[in-house]
Order: structure tokens, then sequence, then C-alpha cells
């Protein structure tokens, strides 16, 4: 989060081109507003239109690429190939091997594919559903530029995070985790310069 969210004209066009379906004919609802936004994309909530008559809308999220990502990646990629070749030929395949990080993860069938995996491996460990909970894919609508997976109610990871950290403060006797951070920072640096 933190990134300046594109505007909804745009995000339905990328999500209108990526699936070949107008943004009536897929949703019954989409919020504008986007749920978060980071560098190469953001998340939208919406809820898609019943496929057949007497089913419900189901809520949905949709992970949506900015299209001009990919480019600005590979200008970039290629930039860095460049500058390796030149000044540090021995890391030549870390930067060949980065660039094939990047395209994997600008790629979101594969986002949605490894989503598909880790519910299947979790499952068969009995971790998924009782312990942790993956979204399920909504594979009709998902493209190389969108990503859409099942809406799921809960706690964000920094609220968790921040509940935890909360949760062993108090245990120790302090506050909130804001206070036990400055106490441990303040440890930390003491220890340091005083070894």
């Amino acid at each position: 989060n933190g990134v300046p969210p594109r505007n909804y004209d745009e995000i339905s066009h990328i999500i209108e081109d990526s699936t070949g379906k107008t943004m009536h004919e897929l949703f019954d609802s989409f919020d504008e507003v986007p749920i978060g936004s980071a560098s190469i994309a953001q998340v939208h909530r919406a809820t898609l239109r019943p496929r057949k008559e007497g089913e419900e809308p189901v809520p949905i999220v949709l992970k949506v690429q900015y299209p001009d990502v990919a480019e600005l990646f590979d200008a970039d990629l290629s930039n860095l190939e460049i500058a390796t070749k030149l000044f540090a030929p021995e890391n030549l395949e870390v930067a060949k091997a980065l660039r094939k990080r990047h395209e994997n993860e600008l790629d979101f069938t594969k986002e949605a594919q490894n989503m598909r995996d880790c519910t299947r491996d979790m499952q068969k460990y009995g971790v998924e559903p009782s312990l942790v909970r993956i979204p399920r894919v909504v594979d009709d609508i998902c493209t190389q530029n969108v990503l859409a997976m099942e809406y799921l109610e809960g706690v964000s990871l920094s609220d968790a995070i921040q509940q935890e950290q909360d949760r062993v403060a108090k245990a120790l006797g302090k506050q909130d985790g804001d206070e036990l951070k400055k106490v441990l920072a303040s440890r930390m640096r003491e220890h340091f310069e005083n070894g």
C-alpha cells in the first residue's frame, strides 16, 4: 500500500481488454476505490454476476496490473543486463535470473496457478482450511493482467502482526507493542554503544 491508485476508467479498461467482457457482463457491483495499491497493481472488491438463474452473486477481489509495468520492468532489466555485462560480467546469470523472476511475477496466470498449487499442498498436509485459508481463484476472469479470487473476511497481515506484538508486550508488562519496540531499541542501542 501507499502507491497512489489509478482511476476507475483506466482499471475498467484493463479488465475489459484483458477478459474480453464488459464490466456489466462480469460484475453486479465493483468498488471503484481500491482496497490496496502497489507498484505493479491495485486490488478492488467486486461482486461477480451470477452465471445461472437462481445463483447468488459471489464477492471477489481483483488484482489488476497496470498496463505499463511490464514494459518498464523490461527496460530496467535490459539496462541492468547491459551494465552487468560491462561492469560485472561474472554476475550476468544473476541478472538473467532476476529477469525471469520478475517476468513470472508479472504473469497473473502463474500467480493463480501458484495459489492452486499452494492450496492443494496445504490441504494434503491438513493445514488448509483448518489453520490457513487460501482464497479460491475465479478461473474464467484470470488473465496475465487480472487475477480474480474469492473475497475472504479477515484481519490484514499488518493488523495481525500488531495484535501479536501487543499481546507479547502485555505479557511482558508493557502497555503495547510500540512501547516494547521502544524499550528493545533502547536496549539494543545501549548494548552496541556500551558493549
